[in-house]
């Protein structure tokens, strides 16, 4: 029974203790809601990191991984994007370039270049390894995925551009990147894929180290791209647009030990404002690429595709999914335009032990450098004289080549005299033609051949 005492009855006081109570809950939830988010910092451990997960109330997982492993030294090695020594370098204001921002209606909630109408339009994941050439896979993942969009080419067709090509041969005309030492926020290496173009990997495969410019690859087949352009900081819809439109995107982000770390699910922090001048110089330490967006609520909320270049055991497969502006990620996006045609390939290649072949062009100081420039009905002509294999070429390809020796130095005289020796010439696909042929330290089995008007040469080690 509910009494009085002094004029305030009890069931009064019980309502305003219910609603006081009620009362501090709702400001301590809204002051957890409200407060700012606990940053990410480099050379955080683990546990650490997952601490700061839960009190910030993110939506990822961390594990240890081949990067996190790595001496303090060596992972910030792999961080090489820095800022620029003479800003503004390409120019003083953003050129977006032809990119028409789609609306609302034109754009799908979800788009995935790795699966668009069952087909990818990307190839594999590469790993940079040890060196910081983050730049060189994040600049030739969107060259080929904007390739591939142009061109129609999907799956086992998809464009496999040179990393190393870019990183060891083009920055020696390029002051904004150099090698395993990273580069800066001016995109030069994109300038380079528009002014000079890039051989294909096959031409030059990339293995970790700074080889320099391997012999061949500078005089194989490039593509170029029509030119490159930034998206406006921050810009959502812009960033989605380009994706659907051109392909894959060119990105930076700024990474942290949270970074490193990623497991899986949506990766958020609280580097999410584009504050320098200009916004495209925000910090940023690693280059990406994004090929997608999946939108998750209808105040704007979501998640970028983000493809990585640690390998596909990090993260979900080598790729994250990181919302729509964490590790500043929406700053400094970039798309590319690819204009031309499929790539075309010489029918006659002429090869010289000393790289020059009287004016007769392409001309290759070897035959496997030719090899690999060659297309798919090419002529690799040998001029007279003698050849080391040295660790043996393989055509191990299906091309319909033809390998001619015994040319004099106008590549005209079949009756001048060619010697191979030193190593193993192995032909798994296509043909080759012989005139007075020496191959050393290989066994062989030759019989006409109408396609190749002349014989057909099996060779084993």
């Amino acid at each position: 029974m509910l009494v009085e005492k002094k004029g305030f009855p009890v069931w009064n006081k019980l309502v305003a203790m219910f609603v006081f109570v009620l009362g501090s809950l709702f400001l301590f939830s809204g002051a957890v809601v409200g407060a700012e988010k606990i940053p990410f910092s480099q050379d955080e451990t683990i546990s650490e990191i997952r601490e700061k997960i839960v009190t910030n109330g993110y939506k990822f997982t961390v594990a240890d991984n081949w990067v996190t492993r790595l001496p303090l030294a060596e992972r910030h090695k792999l961080l090489s994007r820095h800022a620029p020594l003479s800003p503004n370098y390409r120019s003083g204001s953003a050129d977006f370039g032809p990119l028409r921002v789609l609306s609302e209606d034109e754009l799908p909630e979800s788009f995935d270049w790795r699966d668009f109408e069952g087909r990818s339009y990307i190839g594999p994941v590469r790993n940079q390894g040890s060196c910081g050439a983050c730049y060189a896979f994040g600049a030739c993942a969107a060259a080929e995925g904007t390739y591939n969009v142009a061109l129609g080419k999907y799956d086992f067709d998809c464009l496999d551009l040179s990393e190393a090509f870019l990183a060891f041969c083009l920055d020696q005309y390029y002051d904004g990147y150099s090698g395993c030492e990273g580069s800066d926020y001016d995109y030069r290496e994109l300038a380079a894929l528009v002014e000079r173009g890039v051989c294909l990997e096959e031409a030059y495969p990339y293995t970790g180290v700074d080889q320099g410019c391997v012999a061949g690859s500078e005089e194989a087949v490039r593509v170029k791209f029509s030119g490159w352009h930034r998206i406006s900081c921050g810009d959502i819809a812009a960033i989605k647009s380009a994706i659907m439109t051109y392909g894959v995107l060119d990105a930076a982000v700024e990474v942290t030990s949270a970074f490193e770390a990623y497991q899986s699910g949506v990766f958020s922090d609280s580097n999410t404002e584009c504050d320098s001048e200009p916004c495209y110089y925000t910090s940023t330490n690693h280059c990406v690429a994004l090929v997608g967006w999946q939108d998750t609520n209808t105040k704007g909320g979501g998640y970028w595709i983000l493809r990585n270049s640690w390998g596909s055991s990090w993260g979900e497969d080598g790729y994250m999914r990181i919302a729509y502006r964490s590790a500043h990620v929406a700053c400094e996006t970039c798309y590319m335009v690819y204009n031309g045609s499929e790539i075309e390939t010489p029918e006659d290649i002429f090869v010289n032990y000393d790289g020059f072949c009287n004016g007769a062009s392409p001309c290759f100081s070897t035959i496997s450098a030719a090899y690999v420039s060659a297309g798919s009905d090419s002529k690799i002509k040998v001029r007279s004289g003698y050849f080391y294999c040295r660790d043996g070429v393989v055509f191990d390809q299906d091309k319909n080549l033809s390998l001619t020796g015994g040319w004099n130095e106008e590549y005209s005289d079949a009756s001048s005299f060619t010697c191979i020796f030193g190593g193993s010439l192995e032909i798994q696909h296509g043909c080759v033609v012989v005139s007075r042929f020496i191959l050393g330290n290989a066994t062989k089995f030759c019989r006409n051949d109408d396609y190749c008007s002349g014989f057909l040469l099996d060779l084993k080690p």
